[in-house]
């Protein structure tokens, strides 16, 4: 049973009066009173981009504190920042420890998850931890990086007015995986939701990402006529669909730009006639 007492629940900020100055990082030290000649603890904060300041406690910061997690000399803790976070404090307890949580949707009631166990109060000048919508978005550009390798029927130089153009491409499979960010675990998920075919001469197709349709000649449904000789360019997209959550947590779309490929396509136009 834990010994320690609980002095706040569900604690998104300290709030304190405005001031100019922003503070990066506030943790906590023990000092000696030369007066009294007793340990004392004291604030500790590093002014962004210039000194540090020691304060009597929290509330003596001139600034709102919000909760923000991070590494020191022992390890991975947690500490203040006037930078506004999506972290919150659930309990505090009376050594300084905390259970962190974070809220998934700051819009909405309720979606604040816990991500994991607690976390003492940093006591020397803190590392940030790592955003976890940052490692999000890293991770799902690195993985999407291989643009639509599109086989075309009848090929580049060879497309006729009046005939079927068919557009092959294989889709990448769905993806999904489990990161670590810091103290956060992180669900992340992938897909091809769509293939867009932009034809070149003002038609737009969407198909869905299945071997069915975009199989190409002869047995596929990504087809089109073409009944202008031009010089075309056919564009083939994959029209990604990517979101994360802390595990646990609601899930959030990230806005990926779909990875495009574009061929140079002649179309050539076919002339009956007749020998005299």
């Amino acid at each position: 049973m834990r010994k320690l007492t609980a002095l706040v629940v569900l604690i998104a900020a300290i709030p304190i009066s405005a001031s100019a100055e922003t503070f990066s990082a506030c943790w906590t030290e023990r000092v000696f009173d030369p007066v009294r000649l007793v340990e004392t603890q004291v604030t500790v904060c590093r002014i962004a981009g210039g000194d540090v300041v020691e304060y009597a406690d929290d509330s003596s910061v001139p600034s709102t504190l919000y909760p923000n997690l991070g590494t020191d000399l022992t390890g991975q803790c947690w500490y203040y920042t006037s930078a506004p976070t999506d972290y919150v404090i659930l309990v505090q307890f009376g050594d300084g420890s905390a259970e962190i949580g974070f809220d998934t949707d700051p819009g909405v009631p309720g979606g604040i998850i816990a991500i994991g166990p607690t976390l003492p109060r940093c006591t020397s000048e803190p590392v940030p931890a790592a955003d976890p919508r940052a490692d999000a978005w890293e991770y799902v550009m690195a993985y999407i990086h291989d643009p639509p390798a599109p086989d075309l029927s009848p090929a580049p130089g060879h497309g006729v007015t009046g005939m079927e153009t068919y557009v092959g491409v294989e889709v990448p499979a769905d993806h999904d995986a489990t990161l670590s960010s810091g103290a956060t675990s992180l669900d992340v998920e992938i897909d091809v939701s769509a293939v867009i075919v932009r034809w070149g001469d003002g038609t737009d197709s969407t198909y869905p990402p299945t071997d069915e349709v975009l199989i190409g000649y002869p047995d596929g449904s990504a087809t089109h006529v073409y009944e202008h000789k031009a010089e075309h360019d056919i564009t083939v997209e994959y029209d990604w669909t990517a979101r994360w959550r802390v595990s646990g947590g609601s899930w959030e779309f990230l806005p990926v730009p779909n990875t495009t490929t574009s061929l140079a396509y002649p179309v050539a136009e076919v002339v009956s006639r007749l020998d005299g």
